[in-house]
């Protein structure tokens, strides 16, 4: 079994092109934004369209399935719980949408805990008020049954944390939480607060801890 991991960040903050040095001939990108990645040599990726929930699971389950695939990306969390809410609200009326939202959320991450291939959601973030009134950042969900609850199904969540530094962008990754979102890593994995937003580097890290 291996951890599974979700990025948290805003759009255009590096979420994406954090998955730039993973090795394309065994990483499967499940592609529910539909969109092309942003970084150079991306059309090397085994890039799987999802059109919706069935897409989804079937894609999931083959590449899982796969011997050659050891990386399943899932491109992003946020636009597959969009397609849940979808579906639910065309085939369900009043609390049995929401049931069947809650349940499906509920199954996807689960797929993702029982199996020995590397797991990563990328997924945008929301701002929700704190108990002292100030605002907190977790993962953005409908409904209240997932609010700030994401998280806890991950063994680390990453959020972006970029710094401006000599009029580039530096892209990072925090590892901890300040107190206002719900980044966290295992105890000891990583030396640094922040780390490059690089997934490659990320999952050799897992290795060498977790061995």
């Amino acid at each position: 079994m291996k951890p599974n991991i979700i990025v948290v960040g805003k759009s255009g903050s590096g979420k994406s092109s954090s998955l730039r040095n993973l090795n394309p001939e065994t990483t499967a990108v499940l592609n529910t934004e539909r969109k092309q990645l942003p970084f150079k040599g991306a059309n090397k990726f085994k890039n799987v369209p999802v059109l919706d929930l069935a897409t989804y699971k079937a894609a999931f389950k083959k590449a899982v399935e796969s011997d050659t695939i050891e990386t399943i990306v899932i491109e992003s969390f946020t636009s597959l719980i969009e397609m849940i809410y979808r579906e639910a609200d065309v085939r369900f009326k009043g609390f049995d949408v929401w049931s069947f939202y809650n349940k499906e959320v509920d199954n996807i991450l689960n797929m993702s805990k029982n199996t020995d291939k590397n797991i990563i959601f990328l997924a945008i973030d929301g701002a929700y008020d704190g108990e002292d009134g100030v605002q907190e950042r977790f993962v953005a969900v409908d409904g209240n049954r997932w609010k700030k609850r994401v998280e806890k199904e991950f063994v680390l969540c990453l959020f972006t944390d970029n710094h401006l530094e000599n009029g580039k962008v530096d892209y990072r990754f925090r590892t901890q939480s300040l107190g206002k979102d719900s980044a966290k890593s295992p105890m000891g994995m990583f030396e640094d607060l922040h780390i490059s937003n690089d997934l490659a580097q990320v999952i050799e890290k897992c290795e060498e801890y977790y061995s």
